[in-house]
């Protein structure tokens, strides 16, 4: 009997990290694609159980919008005062004002930062939910409460409703998906009106002047703009923050954190990179920046 010679081939571990790396890669976005299907699944056909999905989806818009309308108003009180002097100082015309300001919160700002504040608010609150650890100790009397099983105040706690993880997910994404734009609206009217109130009471800019100049360079596709990043980049916060949320591991408070950071700055990276092909694929395609206040140069 002839018996074949085999021999173990050994990688050094340094050329194993690219393929480790990869396999990682794939490995999570493969995770995150099964959730994102399972999540749209479960919105039509849950399995097992479920809490009506109206009343659990309205306890999370009351949420993101008490946390998130007074978070990005503050932050587009400061953008929307500070665009303004910059570009009535910078550009040392009245006419700059409204533009840079209107036209800036709407194509890019308010979309931008709207979208990273969401991705921290969601992490932060879905994670730690999502993975049970948060609520030990929370809530003694009921230590196998399960999120979203109390599904409107008032409603008692059904224990028979135990909603899959999928549809936990769904409610979140959607959810986030539609407070995205609405938060993105209301950022860009606070920074609009806080800019012209400056423009008007400290540079001496009419507001006639500041709002007919930004309609002159206002877009159709800055508007549509709006309403598209503003759910993309809210599903993307949402998406993550659930994907870290029931990834399995061991649960406690370090991994909690963890897995925190790492939904708040894949989300920040993801939104990041849309925002830039969004803007190269809508309007590097044709003149990129439309009408301008500027003398075109050469003339």
């Amino acid at each position: 009997m002839f018996r074949a010679n085999t021999s173990t081939i050994t990688i050094p571990y340094p050329l194993r990290l690219p393929g480790i790396a990869v396999m990682g890669v794939l490995t999570y976005l493969g995770g995150l694609g099964v959730l994102m299907g399972s999540a749209s699944r479960a919105l039509v056909w849950p399995r097992g159980p479920a809490p009506p999905l109206g009343p659990a989806v309205l306890r999370w818009l009351d949420e993101l919008f008490g946390m998130g309308l007074p978070l990005v108003a503050l932050m587009h009180v400061g953008l929307g005062s500070f665009l303004t002097m910059q570009a009535f100082f910078g550009a040392t015309f009245l006419e700059a004002a409204g533009p840079v300001v209107a036209i800036g919160l709407i194509r890019n700002v308010a979309p931008l930062l709207t979208g990273l504040t969401m991705a921290g608010l969601l992490a932060v609150r879905i994670v730690p939910e999502l993975r049970a650890e948060s609520h030990a100790g929370l809530d003694d009397d009921d230590p196998e409460w399960v999120a979203d099983r109390e599904v409107a105040q008032g409603h008692e706690p059904d224990p028979r409703i135990v909603p899959e993880p999928a549809r936990l997910a769904a409610v979140r994404m959607l959810a986030a998906m539609m407070a995205g734009p609405v938060l993105v609206l209301w950022a860009t009217i606070v920074g609009i009106a806080i800019g012209c109130l400056v423009a008007m009471t400290m540079l001496g800019v009419d507001y006639a002047i500041f709002f007919n100049k930004s309609l002159d360079m206002l877009w159709v596709r800055d508007v549509v703009g709006v309403m598209v990043k503003g759910v993309l980049f809210a599903l993307t916060g949402a998406a993550l923050a659930c994907h870290e949320g029931l990834r399995p591991g061991p649960i406690n408070a370090r991994t909690t954190r963890v897995a925190t950071f790492r939904a708040v700055c894949l989300a920040s990276i993801t939104i990041l990179m849309l925002n830039n092909a969004w803007f190269l694929l809508v309007y590097h395609a044709g003149p990129p920046f439309g009408p301008t206040v500027m003398t075109t140069p050469g003339r």
